[in-house]
C-alpha cells in the first residue's frame, strides 16, 4: 500500500501546496489517509488544510481525498436509488440565522416518493446543523449503521450521522475548530456519503466549485446529480435570484441558470429566509408540513424538487415543484415526518 513517505513525506507535499501547485490524487489520498489514521501532528493537519484552502482544490486532489474518506468510513448498505440533498456549508448568513433547508427538503422529497438517506452533522459555524434539527424533532441521530439501513428501507428516509460513519474525523476535529474557517472538509462531507449514493443534490458556497464538484461526481460513478450555487450567497437552490446548476445525467454534464419564477415560485429576499437555532427551525418545519405558505416553504419546495429530479421521480424542476408542493398539501410529507420520528429501531 502506498504511503505518504513514498511521496517524500509531509515536507514535500506541503512545499508543493505552498508553492501553489497541485499534488496528485495518490499524494492527496496518502496525506489524508495519514491524517485519518492519526499519524499526523496538529501542525501538519493545519498546514495541509489551510494550504489547500489558499490554493484551491483541483479535481485530482478531490478524487484522492474522497478516496481516503471512503477508505476510512464505516460501510452503509442502502438501496441504489437512494438520494441525498446536502450543502457544503460555510454560508456567511447562516452564522446568525441558519435555515436547515436541505434537511427540511428531505422530508418533502421522501413524502413525494423519493428514497432519501441524508448524510450530515451538527453545527460547526452556523446556528443549526442538520443533525441539531433532527435531534430536536426526535430523530435518533446516534443510530447505528444497521438502524439507518432499516430506516431507509422501511420508511424511505434515513439519516447517517457523520460522526458515526466517519469516526476517523476525530483526528481533525480540534484543528478544524481552532482554524475556524471553511476547509476542504466542507467539500468532502457531501462527496463522502457512507452509502456511496449515486444521486445527489449538492449545494456549493463558491460558484467556481460547481464544475469541479460535478467532475468528481462524474468520476466516482454518479448517475444523476445537480450541483448548485444560489445567487452568489447560498449553498443550495434559492428563491432570491439566479441559481447556477451543473447537471450530471448519466455521464453528460450541462450547465444552466434557473430562477424561482421559472418554475412557478415567487421571488424572495434573503431576510425572508432567515432561520435560527434548532428549536426555531423545528417550529418552521412544523409550520411548513402543516401547510403554511410563504418564502421558506417555497425554498424548501424548490430544493425538494431538485431531489425529485435526481431521484427520477420528476422529469424537471418545474414538475418537481408541483410534486413537492402536492406532498405537503395532501399530508404525505407530514406523514413521513411522523413515521421517521416514531420508527422503532431495526
Amino acid at each position: 500500500m502506498t504511503t505518504l513517505d513514498d511521496y517524500g513525506g509531509w515536507p514535500a507535499v506541503l512545499a508543493t501546496l505552498a508553492a501553489g501547485r497541485d499534488i496528485g490524487a495518490g499524494e492527496a489520498r496518502a496525506a489524508l489517509g495519514a491524517i485519518l489514521a492519526g499519524e499526523a501532528t496538529d501542525a501538519q493537519v493545519a498546514a495541509f488544510i489551510v494550504a489547500l484552502r489558499l490554493k484551491g482544490p483541483a479535481v485530482g486532489e478531490l478524487l484522492g481525498l474522497v478516496g481516503a474518506m471512503r477508505d476510512a468510513a464505516t460501510p452503509l448498505e442502502i438501496p441504489g436509488n437512494a438520494i441525498d440533498i446536502v450543502g457544503t456549508g460555510g454560508t456567511a448568513g447562516r452564522k446568525a440565522h441558519a435555515l436547515n433547508v436541505s434537511t427540511m427538503a428531505c422530508f418533502v422529497a421522501a413524502g413525494a416518493g423519493a428514497t432519501v438517506c441524508k448524510h450530515g452533522s451538527v453545527k460547526a459555524s452556523s446556528t443549526s446543523g442538520a443533525f441539531d434539527l433532527l435531534d430536536v424533532i426526535g430523530v435518533p441521530i446516534g443510530a447505528a449503521p444497521h438502524e439507518v439501513e432499516h430506516m431507509v428501507r422501511s420508511a424511505g428516509l434515513g439519516f447517517a450521522f457523520a460522526k458515526t460513519f466517519h469516526p476517523a474525523m476525530r483526528h481533525v476535529a480540534a484543528v478544524r475548530s481552532q482554524v475556524g474557517i471553511s476547509t476542504i472538509f466542507n467539500l468532502l462531507g457531501p462527496l463522502s456519503h457512507p452509502g456511496h449514493v449515486q444521486r445527489q443534490v449538492i449545494g456549493v458556497l463558491e460558484r467556481s466549485l460547481a464544475p469541479d464538484m460535478a467532475a468528481v461526481l462524474q468520476a466516482t460513478g454518479s448517475v444523476r446529480s445537480l450541483v448548485v450555487h444560489g445567487d452568489g450567497r447560498f449553498d443550495e437552490f434559492t428563491t432570491t435570484g439566479p441559481n447556477l446548476v451543473v447537471d450530471l445525467n448519466e455521464g453528460k454534464v450541462t450547465e444552466y441558470r434557473i430562477e424561482a419564477t421559472d418554475v412557478g415560485l415567487s421571488p424572495a429576499t434573503p431576510d425572508e429566509l432567515r432561520g435560527g437555532d434548532p428549536v426555531a427551525n423545528a417550529r418552521i418545519l412544523a409550520g411548513i408540513l402543516a401547510g403554511e405558505h410563504g418564502p421558506k416553504r417555497d425554498m424548501v419546495v424548490l430544493n425538494a424538487a431538485a431531489g425529485l429530479v435526481v431521484a427520477g421521480v420528476a422529469d424537471d424542476l418545474a414538475a418537481g415543484v408541483e410534486a413537492a408542493a402536492a406532498a405537503i398539501d395532501d399530508g404525505r410529507a407530514a406523514k413521513k415526518f411522523d413515521e421517521v420520528t416514531t420508527l422503532p429501531a431495526g
